[in-house]
This record gives structure tokens, sequence and C-alpha cells, in this order.
């Protein structure tokens, strides 16, 4: 799962062997609703992976979900929850509950827009994290449209999206999985399977953000030597 957009401040901090401090700001699917435990979440796995392949960085992923808020909840908290850390990077998850209870449209967008100024006007890269799949979601009045709102924002301000919705959705039509295996009881909370899935796959996308940073674009001549090496 490759990012599309550029996460500089993670980046550096990574390259200059600094403390990484990420948080993960959402609601229950980021407390972790539906795990086994506290260490089944997806923001503890993420610190697990990235603490493995940077070893040299201190990383700590704090935990900033609360179950059921709002954009707006979570908007009205970045202050107390998340800049209080110092993040290079915050992954929001959110957009669920407001499709659910019929926030409109423009105020969520307002809101996030509102929320990514403020993260990176303090300093920190921000990547969004959209809507869980579950059977229910296509029965909500606008569902798409929350989830095209989310990228809609994200392009606009050139920052990332986890698209955790597609993700879950192929998993889920292709045959890997069932929903009874990606999702709680409840059939809406991620469970442990799922969460684990999610963490795994952000560690490696962040990794590979780094990377790209490190890896010096190759000079034209390069270029064509390694071009006509091919040939040869």
């Amino acid at each position: 799962m490759k990012l599309q957009a550029p996460l500089p401040k993670l980046s550096h901090a990574v390259l200059a062997e600094q403390p990484v401090r990420i948080v993960a700001l959402g609601s229950s699917s980021t407390s972790g609703t539906g795990a086994s435990s506290r260490d089944r979440t997806y923001p503890a796995r993420l610190e697990r992976e990235l603490r493995a392949v940077w070893p040299e960085n201190d990383v700590h992923v704090i935990n900033a979900g609360v179950g059921g808020q709002l954009a707006r909840h979570m908007l009205a908290r970045i202050d107390h929850d998340v800049l209080k850390h110092k993040p290079q990077l915050v992954m929001w998850q959110t957009g669920v509950n407001d499709a659910v209870r019929g926030v409109p449209l423009d105020r969520f967008k307002t809101e996030l827009r509102e929320g990514i100024a403020k993260m990176r006007d303090a300093g920190a890269d921000v990547a969004l994290i959209d809507q869980q799949y579950y059977p229910r979601f296509q029965r909500i009045k606008n569902g798409p449209a929350y989830l095209a709102a989310v990228r809609e924002v994200a392009a606009e301000a050139n920052v990332p999206v986890v698209q955790r919705y597609r993700i879950m959705q192929h998993l889920i039509e292709s045959a890997q999985f069932t929903a009874a295996t990606l999702l709680a009881p409840d059939q809406f909370h991620l469970n442990d399977t799922s969460y684990g899935c999610l963490g795994h796959l952000l560690a490696r996308s962040l990794r590979s953000a780094a990377q790209a940073v490190a890896a010096p674009a190759p000079k034209i001549r390069d270029a064509v030597n390694t071009k006509d090496e091919a040939q040869m």
C-alpha cells in the first residue's frame, strides 16, 4: 500500500534518527473496540513493527482513540490529546460515525479541513484513515458520499488517505476473508485480525514513505547508463 502524498516531517525524523512520535487520533476503531486486548489494537501493532524497522528512533505510537466520537469531537481535543505529544505524524481515523449519525457533509468536510490545518500548523504530517467496511454501510443514507468526502478533502490538502474501506472490501470480495473473520461479533467493529492487518499495512507504508525520501533521484546520466546496460 503506497501512500499517495509525502510525509516530510516523519521522514526527516526517521532519517535523522530522532525520536518518532505518531498519534493515532480516532474513534472506537482506533481505541480498539473489538480487540481482545489493548496490545491487539492497530496503534499497538504499528508501534511494534516500526520499532523493529527503526530501532534507532525510539518510536512511540500514542493511542488517542475515543469510542463514538464524530469529527467535531476529535477536532475539539486536538490540542490536549494530540499536539501536546509533539508528533511528526497524526493518523486521523474518522467518518463512519458522522455517516451513521447523518452529520451534514459540508460540515464534516469543513471539520476535516480545520483539523488538518491545525495539526499541520503545529508541525505534524497528517494522514487520514477512512471508514471501515462492514455489511450495513451501503444502507446508510449517503454512505458512499462520506467516503468520497474524505478523499476529496485529502486531495485538496495533499495528504494521504489509507483506504481502509476498499482494503477490507477487497479482502472479503476476493474470498481471502469473510465479514465474520474480519469483524467483531457486532459485525461493525474490527477484530484482532483486521487490526493486525491494518497495523502491518501502515507500518509497511510508512517505512516505504521514509525510504522514498532517503533514496536520491537518479541522475540523467545514470538513468541512461542503466537503460543501456539493460539492453546488453
